[in-house]
């Protein structure tokens, strides 16, 4: 039996996707274009008309790659030094699982990798110069390069003055936490249960089946429903998944199962398991980065309760616009009717968000009473149906407010701001 290449190229495609957000694959391809783009001058020796040869000769390019050479690598030097420190001080501030959030950042790799890929042309071209490489038409190209190099320069000081403003502070790392949990949240409202068909319950399904053992231990970040689909068409069965992504799962264990005699091997290709959680496809934790990060500033360290308030703020406008869409859309149609995933723990992220915001801030009426009217606003979310959630963590505030207040007139008001939500204390 030939080996099916489509399951190859989705991990690969997935896999690609993830590269592209890795600093150092950027700052390789566009050094590696730098590279090609000194070494193909020489190619278009025979297309320079006579006139340029004489105005744009070596002695004209020479001293404006060197300029380039010694001044690019002190920039590239100073911009990481930059990166690294203030990607060290937020982590601090907020929470370690924010550093992947601002690696991934496509604008600062970009600034990054056009410093050094100008510094890699500008010294593999004075290197060519002194070898001898290049000819009196190459240096024309040359020059016309540099020039674009210069200008691809100026943009790229411009824009990293405008994120060196803004980059160390935690109102930047606490936006792109916000946004990489808004797109998560879309994506989950947008193609529910990735385009799956909704089950209940994580139990398998009756009748003769076999399990999908997972291939790694680890969470599982991906997984290719479309190959899955593809599986169970051919052959006439149904594959029940047991987990979304973002669960933790142990090699060997069931990540699912795929009904009659099937063999459970070949699904287990299209789970992809990470050693870390991701975000593109994980809503919940894109929502516990933030809520770790008001738990951090209401650490006894830092002690910062405006923050607090602030990701409370923030998590409350990620949910009330998850559950009110600009655009009214009825739900799509599962485009894969033959795999079955467990639908979106909506309680869960209530939970996710808010639990722990509530141990931590016990000792700060503030912080709870803000809580408190913001669950009560939360409950007219139709999507969420967070009712039972929302309970939950409002008896928590109650419990927490009796151990972490000091006075009684702030345990009064919590409860009458309880009472007024309609919980009985």
């Amino acid at each position: 039996m030939s080996l099916d290449p489509r399951p190859i190229i989705a991990r690969f495609y997935w896999q690609a996707r993830r590269l592209s957000r890795v600093l150092w694959v950027r700052v390789a391809l566009y050094t590696a274009l730098a590279f090609l783009a000194a070494l193909s001058a020489e190619l278009f020796d025979g297309y320079i008309p006579d006139g340029p040869k004489d105005r744009f000769t070596q002695a004209t390019t020479l001293p404006i790659l060197t300029v380039l050479a010694n001044g690019m690598l002190a920039v590239v030097t100073f911009s990481l030094g930059v990166m690294v420190s203030s990607h060290r001080t937020l982590a601090d501030q907020s929470t370690p699982r924010i550093h992947r959030l601002l690696a991934e950042d496509s604008e600062t790799q970009t600034v990054l990798a056009t410093f050094l890929g100008a510094f890699v042309f500008a010294l593999t071209s004075l290197i060519l110069f002194r070898a001898g490489y290049y000819s009196e038409s190459a240096a024309v190209i040359v020059f016309g390069a540099t020039v674009f190099v210069v200008a691809a320069i100026v943009v790229s000081l411009v824009r990293w003055i405008g994120q060196l403003s803004r980059i160390g502070s935690l109102a930047y790392a606490l936006d792109q936490a916000e946004t990489a949990a808004e797109r998560a949240l879309s994506r989950a409202r947008d193609v529910p249960q990735l385009g799956g068909v909704a089950r209940s319950g994580d139990s398998p399904p009756d009748g003769p089946h076999v399990d999908i053992p997972a291939p790694a231990s680890g969470y599982v970040a991906h997984i290719d429903i479309e190959e899955l689909q593809t599986l169970a068409k051919d052959r006439d069965a149904r594959i029940y998944v047991r987990h979304l992504p973002g669960a933790r799962v142990l090699r060997g264990q069931p990540v699912g199962w795929i009904t009659g005699d099937q063999g459970g091997d070949a699904p287990s290709r299209c789970f992809v398991v990470s050693e870390n959680r991701t975000i593109q496809d994980d809503p919940t934790y894109a929502l516990a980065i933030l809520r770790e990060a008001a738990s951090k500033a209401l650490s006894p360290g830092i002690n910062d309760q405006g923050t607090a308030v602030e990701v409370i703020a923030r998590l409350e406008r990620l949910l009330w616009n998850w559950s009110h869409p600009e655009t009214d859309q009825p739900t799509p149609d599962p485009a894969f009717d033959r795999v079955y995933l467990p639908p979106l723990d909506t309680d869960a992220l209530i939970i996710q968000a808010f639990r722990a915001i509530v141990r931590d801030g016990a000792g700060n009426a503030e912080v709870l009473l803000t809580m408190i009217s913001v669950l009560c606003r939360l409950r007219a979310c139709t999507t969420l149906h967070p009712e039972a959630a929302i309970d939950e963590v409002l008896r928590d505030i109650w419990d927490h407010a009796q151990q972490g207040l000091t006075t009684e007139r702030e345990i009064s008001r919590i409860r009458a701001a309880l009472a007024d939500a309609g919980l009985d204390v």
